[in-house]
């Protein structure tokens, strides 16, 4: 992972992705840093106050692009952890292809650039007060906003058994993967397993399939978390679909599922 300096340009026209006609609820954040990798690229933000935020939460972002409606907005999940109070933040963001704002947050903001956000928003939300154990299920850029929640916990120590289950297509497309793996070293109350659908034979993952309810059984057999308390479940529609039928199957109250859908 590497950090990368704000080159020339961006210094010289740090408003370059202000979409026009800004309205008043939209807050200007200024990018810190970008650290890129295989699977997505993470921005440091800093807002102009420190937010009221939950780990799980999102924001809004808008952004200029040269083609109508010449503005978008979507949502990003916060993958940093909320505690201890900060005005800066950070979203993790992965380049979806023929996305209008994932290219340009992935590959082209730079330190020091400005962007619109509003927020936070989301109920797919933790703290400490919530108890646990808990089952923790990403796949794609979903994983962010429940390593948020894993950060928050390490930050307060707070030791509630937690397990990450985590669907990928292969090693370099597993988001926060070394982020992730350093949480799981550090803090024996949180373990995490990976599935990668798209890469058979690779020993990183326990599992190689589309999670189904006997990997849902079988790992949460071996888990030292057990049985959860509840289960947080976000990634692209059908997947979180699937996960929460494959939960109930395995007599996993709904009233105990959360979800939250990501692109």
């Amino acid at each position: 992972m590497t950090e990368l300096a704000a080159s020339p340009a961006a210094r010289r026209d740090p408003e370059r992705w202000l979409a026009p006609g800004q309205a008043t609820t939209w807050e200007l954040a200024r990018v810190v840093a970008a650290q890129r990798e295989d699977a997505a690229t993470t921005l440091q933000l800093r807002l102009p106050t420190a937010p009221d935020v939950l780990p799980g939460q999102y924001y809004l972002v808008r952004m200029a692009i040269g083609t109508r409606p010449f503005a978008v907005e979507q949502a990003y999940s916060l993958s940093s952890s909320p505690y201890p109070a900060s005005d800066e933040v950070e979203i993790t963001v992965r380049a979806l292809a023929g996305g209008r704002a994932s290219p340009l947050l992935a590959h082209e903001v730079e330190p020091g650039d400005l962007l619109q956000v509003r927020g936070p928003y989301g109920f797919l939300t933790w703290t400490e007060h919530d108890g646990g154990p808990l089952l923790l299920i990403g796949g794609g850029s979903g994983v962010a906003p429940l390593v948020s929640i894993v950060r928050y916990a390490a930050a307060r120590v707070v030791e509630v058994p937690m397990t990450l289950l985590c669907s990928s297509r292969d090693r370099s497309s597993a988001l926060l993967r070394k982020e992730i793996a350093e949480l799981a070293d550090r803090h024996p109350w949180f373990d995490v397993v990976h599935t990668f659908t798209r890469s058979p034979w690779d020993p990183y993952a326990r599992y190689h399939r589309r999670i189904d309810p006997l990997m849902l059984a079988d790992m949460l057999a071996g888990s030292r978390a057990g049985v959860p308390d509840a289960s947080y479940v976000a990634g692209p529609g059908d997947m979180v679909l699937s996960v929460t039928s494959a939960l109930g199957e395995l007599g996993i109250a709904a009233s105990s599922i959360f979800s939250e859908d990501h692109a």
